[in-house]
């Protein structure tokens, strides 16, 4: 009789055990959450894993992983520690739970888990291996390690930054590092790019010196970004003629990767603490007093060399002028007739060339436009003086002509621009400077007409004297302009 039948296990109306009805379900949760679940024998082998595990090892199978370990999907590194704390497990029945650990493997990116793991136990309480849990958080961890780089980097150059820097030299500054060098450098011209050429032509001078200071100290060293265009350097262990051997080489790749446009200098101070008593404020004073004694005799190359590039960049094709170089002569006649000192005349020359160095920091889509500029593209051409003037002011060869630059686009009237001066409140070198450029503007072809003849342009030139040039000065010009064509 069925009554008198031993009950296998109570079934449900499909005909599973209970029995199976859990498994099934613990089968269908395993494979269907994200983290890895995997089920472990005491010597470390698989028993069970979770298609998420699978999919990690590199499994189009769950059950292909039976009986395998984690040394024959993981590096050996990370496989030992694995099986370390697993049988730390076993042994004391202790879990561990939320664990970060850096998963190595042989042929793919390494990944970072937060794993937890408990002792599997059977129905008498036995431990017969590890339930464990794996959640990938290598995104989170991705970004802490982005927050993390970027509390301690400089984000233009990659260098440390100065907080950094800090940190460090409170760490380093023992008897046991002795002596202790410290090296800070200034890179020469970096205003005078960032205003000619704009600040994406400095953070590549930048960019470039660090390198440069990446490749010549050694990885003990910490290089720091001290300040916009300021470096500084801790060498531990480190005697001063070592040190200069560095600077050495740091000046020999600066010459060996400079360029006309793109000059690699800077200037570098030394100062090492040989004793304990010495406060090191007092040789990071010293280093800084050191590195701006020889900036003076280094910067001034520097500068001249970009004045230089300026010139060459500002270059106008004068093919279609009948003016072109006679301009100088122009200067030094005009200069004469009014009684400029021959040192005026120099400044008069130098301004000649560069009175629209501002222009290089305008794109090029304007400069080179044909057609009428928009209101907003004029408004930015008439900021033309005033980068000039800051351009200037940057380099100490163009700082006496400073001011003619930012007023070489004013009228005699008053009405020009940028700061609407009139007659004699414009210096004399613009007034001079602007006529001799107005005519040979005049006498050269344009997209939007052609050249006038010479009695053209004197013509020109006497309709607007008193509006727009200086009558005294128009005068004069005139003068020589007639005077060599009666020659």
């Amino acid at each position: 009789m069925n009554n008198n039948k031993k009950k296998k296990g109570k079934s449900n109306s499909a005909g599973k055990t209970v029995k199976e009805e859990e498994m099934a379900f613990l089968g269908a949760l395993m494979d269907n959450i994200p983290d890895s679940i995997y089920f472990k024998d005491r010597n470390g082998r698989f028993v069970k894993i979770n298609s998420a595990t699978a999919g990690k090892m590199g499994l189009s199978n769950p059950d292909d992983a039976a009986g395998k370990t984690d040394f024959d999907y993981f590096g050996r590194d990370m496989a030992e520690i694995a099986y370390r704390d697993e049988q730390k497990i076993i042994k004391t029945g202790k879990p561990i739970v939320d664990v970060e650990y850096k998963e190595t493997y042989r042929d793919r990116e390494d990944r970072w888990v937060a794993i937890t793991k408990t002792p599997w136990r059977d129905k008498s309480g036995n431990i017969i291996g590890i339930l464990g849990m794996a959640r990938d958080i290598t995104d989170r961890k991705k970004a802490e390690e982005k927050v993390e780089y970027l509390s301690f980097h400089d984000l233009l150059t990659g260098l440390y930054n100065r907080s950094y820097f800090e940190e460090e030299l409170k760490r380093l500054d023992t008897e046991r590092q002795l002596p202790l060098t410290i090296v800070m450098g200034d890179v020469n011209g970096l205003k005078i790019i960032n205003d000619a050429y704009g600040h994406e032509k400095g953070d590549m001078l930048l960019k470039k010196i660090s390198n440069i200071l990446k490749e010549s100290f050694r990885k003990e060293d910490i290089i720091s970004r001290w300040g916009g265009d300021e470096f500084i350097v801790i060498l531990p262990r480190t005697i001063k003629k070592d040190a200069s051997s560095i600077v050495k080489r740091i000046r020999d790749l600066c010459k060996k990767d400079s360029s006309t446009e793109l000059p690699l200098s800077i200037s570098m101070g030394i100062s090492t603490k040989k004793s304990a008593g010495k406060k090191i404020s007092d040789v990071i004073k010293e280093a800084e007093s050191k590195m701006y004694k020889v900036k003076i005799s280094e910067s001034k190359p520097v500068h001249e060399s970009l004045v230089e590039s300026l010139k060459e960049s500002l270059k106008k094709d004068s093919s279609g002028s009948d003016v072109g170089d006679k301009k100088e002569d122009y200067i030094v006649l005009l200069g004469e007739k009014l009684n400029l000192s021959p040192v005026k005349i120099e400044e008069l020359k130098l301004l000649l060339s560069l009175h629209n160095i501002g222009k290089l920091a305008l794109v090029d889509e304007i400069m080179s436009k044909k057609g009428r500029l928009t209101r907003e593209e004029w408004e930015m051409v008439k900021e033309i003086p005033e980068i000039g003037y800051r351009i200037a002011g940057s380099s100490s060869k163009l700082k006496p002509i400073a001011e003619a630059i930012l007023s070489h686009h004013e009228w005699y009237n008053g009405k020009g621009y940028p700061r609407g001066i009139k007659g004699e409140q414009i210096p004399v070198l613009s007034r001079i400077s602007f006529i001799i450029n107005a005519y040979d503007a005049m006498r050269s072809d344009r997209p939007y007409r052609r050249k006038m003849t010479e009695a053209q342009a004197i013509r020109e030139i006497k309709k607007y004297s008193g509006t727009q040039f200086d009558p005294k000065i128009a005068k004069a010009f005139i003068a020589i302009l007639e005077n060599k064509k009666s020659k």
